[in-house]
């Protein structure tokens, strides 16, 4: 299980601000719009769930649409569960907490062969190129919602940001790849 920061519960009345949806649906826009920035496991989205609705802020309700058994759970969001996220929304952001592995085995690089670091960075490297395509993909997405009626611009703002995120990442791994091998003495 993730590390609970507190902040399951504000994401999930995040998502169901914007329709009501089952845990599932919650999991899977997570990990598909918000994966460069944020995680959350089933383990905490179906706790808090539950933990919403017995605090009055989502109703929960069976959809047995599918015609398969037993229906699907949907839950949405309360007025008063509009009112904590907004007041959520409303408080200063705290300190963003990175952990890069990789920064800390270059950290600690004198303690290896540069070739087993070179490796590490060429992974690194391609991983950071394929995330920036997925983002571009959801920021074209995010486009052809839009031109349906559906105003997606913070998402494709979330989106814009891993882009930066993992081109800024890409770009530091080629430069210290080059510090590394000797191509570039200066840094």
């Amino acid at each position: 299980m993730k590390e609970n920061t507190g902040k399951s519960k504000y994401v999930v009345l995040g998502m169901l601000a914007r329709m009501p949806q089952t845990g599932y649906t919650i999991k899977k826009w997570i990990e598909n719009e918000y994966s460069h920035f944020w995680q959350e496991s089933f383990g905490q989205i179906y706790p808090t769930l539950k933990k919403l609705v017995a605090e009055g802020l989502a109703v929960s309700f069976e959809d047995s649409e599918t015609g398969k058994g037993r229906g699907r759970i949907v839950y949405s969001i309360t007025d008063a569960g509009r009112k904590v996220l907004l007041d959520w929304l409303c408080k200063e952001p705290e300190i963003e907490k990175l952990r890069y592995e990789i920064l800390l085995k270059v950290s600690f690089g004198e303690n290896t062969e540069p070739e087993v670091l070179l490796g590490h960075l060429d992974d690194f490297i391609k991983r950071n190129e394929n995330l920036i395509k997925d983002m571009n993909g959801y920021i074209e997405h995010f486009d052809l919602l839009k031109a349906q009626g559906t105003d997606c611009t913070y998402s494709q703002l979330t989106a814009l940001s891993g882009v930066y995120m993992y081109s800024a990442m890409r770009d530091w791994a080629v430069k210290a790849k080059n510090v590394i091998s000797g191509k570039e003495d200066d840094l």
